[in-house]
């Protein structure tokens, strides 16, 4: 009876498919440009973000990973007859396998501390990264801007958010409420947040005394209250140094059960240990430390 499919040539093909899309995808990541930047002026190449990229080459890469070790077992055989006689030549070869070694031990450490010519390659991905900024006004006015509320963006960029508001619905740009942010009124009009900002930059600094006293006593208000907004974590925790820091010391120092952590973290797909810096789960799960900080503290008791 014929089989319904060749498994071992099917592992072969899906092998080399997934070696190229995850060789594809390295490449691609290698000169996008900057999360801060990529996010802020809604960054595509191919007609995917660099969340699209990050995904594809983490998924292709564990596809790979696995489909090589199915081909490994199919072609175990094979490939342990093929070692032996190679390393029976081998034996002819010591100054090559010398050199090799020293190679891969110099590769290693390179990529842990940079030196020529390991640096230079790094150097360059940075440089072709930096090469996406045309302009100042590429840049965003602090990091992840995109994730504050139009109502904090205004406030914290001294905006009447009246006139933003209304300076944003002359545009056509539909916006459900004050409380989403900039990039999700961005996404939902196909704008880049950068464009959002274009619009709104002609009216900072125009926020009257009496407005700026309203807004004191609003702030107040709310630093009364006793859960976490995305917006007062954004203000409190931006740039201080979170990527460092592991989830646990996250958890321990702001008083959240580690395993209520974890779990939420999970619910929204993204994979995480307790001794994982927030920086290695941000760059495992194509994107930033304070994105999973929100994730974590989001609707938690202040401490």
């Amino acid at each position: 009876m014929k089989k319904f499919i060749n498994f071992r040539g099917f592992v072969s093909l899906l092998t080399a498919f997934s070696f190229v899309f995850a060789f594809i995808s390295g490449i691609i990541l290698y000169f996008t440009p900057q999360g801060r930047i990529a996010y802020w002026i809604n960054w595509k190449f191919l007609g995917l973000t660099k969340t699209d990229w990050t995904n594809m080459h983490i998924i292709f890469c564990i596809v790979f990973m696995l489909t090589a070790f199915f081909h490994l077992y199919y072609n175990w055989n094979v490939l342990i007859n093929y070692i032996y006689s190679k390393a029976k030549k081998a034996m002819n070869l010591k100054k090559e396998l010398a050199i090799v070694c020293i190679l891969v031990i110099l590769s290693f450490i390179g990529s842990l501390k940079p030196f020529p010519p390991f640096s230079l390659i790094i150097d360059f991905s940075d440089y072709l990264k930096n090469a996406w900024i045309k302009s100042p006004d590429y840049e965003p006015p602090y990091g992840h801007a995109e994730l504050l509320s139009l109502e904090e963006f205004s406030k914290r960029r001294n905006i009447d958010l009246r006139q933003a508001t209304i300076a944003l619905t002359q545009k056509g740009i539909k916006i459900n409420s004050a409380k989403e942010s900039i990039g999700l009124i961005a996404k939902n009009n196909r704008l880049s947040p950068l464009q959002i900002y274009e619009i709104l930059k002609p009216l900072e600094g125009k926020i009257t005394s009496v407005d700026s006293k309203a807004i004191e006593k609003s702030e107040t208000k709310q630093a009364k209250t006793s859960k976490w907004t995305i917006d007062e974590i954004i203000k409190e925790f931006e740039g201080k140094g979170l990527g460092k820091k592991t989830l646990k010391q996250i958890c321990a120092e702001n008083k959240i059960d580690l395993q209520k952590a974890l779990a939420k973290l999970k619910n929204k797909g993204i994979n995480a240990k307790e001794m994982d810096t927030l920086r290695e789960i941000a760059d495992k799960n194509g994107t930033s430390p304070i994105e999973i900080l929100i994730e974590i503290l989001i609707d938690e008791n202040k401490t």
